[in-house]
């Protein structure tokens, strides 16, 4: 994960922005919540102050940033600090990893994917949520996006991008789904497909034994 990215020093701002647009956050939590497997053991990687993890169940993560560990620390969520390039975590220990909106503050995408790919069983789900690029908010966010507190240093992807690296590191049978059309905060519609919602979330199937050759 990027080492300078602002969430470091930007916990507080980072919490208010959700309080202050609930009803989004409250659509992206269902748009997840779609798409996770019933009952099963799982982690999010870049876990932030836990605010996802907390309303989705999810007991253990990752989190490079000390101040919003402890935070999520505090919401009873076990966390491990690290980056997501280099997990402390033995393989195959979970039935399924989720990502929200941090593939665009990777340092390396590829490897962080491929250890994705090892911590899961090897029937796995790896569930990435994370800006469209080619949408029209994602288009906005990134022109704007040096003049922004949090996305500065991000690198947006686009949904074909990532479908691109799941591919490259073990992973197929992609399900997509899309939401977030305007930033006013209201509840908004859940849709398949990408294109139209910023927010989007990819839940990818480990391909058992799959062999990289990058």
């Amino acid at each position: 994960m990027n080492k300078g990215n602002a969430y470091d020093n930007s916990v507080e701002l980072y919490e208010e922005w959700f309080i202050e647009n609930n009803n989004i956050l409250d659509t992206e939590i269902q748009i997840i919540k779609d798409l996770l497997p019933d009952s099963a053991e799982g982690i999010e990687i870049g876990v932030g102050t836990g605010i996802f993890s907390f309303r989705l169940g999810i007991k253990h993560g990752v989190e490079p940033a000390k101040r919003m560990r402890q935070k999520a620390i505090d919401r009873g969520i076990e966390v491990t600090a690290a980056y997501a390039e280099n997990l402390p975590i033995a393989s195959e220990s979970y039935k399924f990893a989720l990502m929200v909106t941090v593939d665009c503050f990777l340092e390396d995408v590829i490897k962080s994917f491929r250890e994705v790919w090892r911590i899961l069983d090897d029937d796995g789900f790896f569930i990435i949520a994370f800006l469209d690029r080619e949408t029209p908010l994602g288009t906005l966010y990134d022109h704007n996006k040096h003049s922004d507190s949090f996305y500065g240093n991000a690198n947006f992807n686009s949904a074909k991008e990532i479908e691109e690296y799941l591919l490259k590191t073990g992973f197929y049978d992609i399900e997509k789904k899309q939401t977030i059309y305007t930033l006013d905060n209201i509840s908004q519609e859940i849709k398949t497909g990408t294109g139209e919602g910023v927010f989007a979330v990819f839940k990818a199937k480990k391909q058992e034994g799959f062999n990289f050759t990058i």
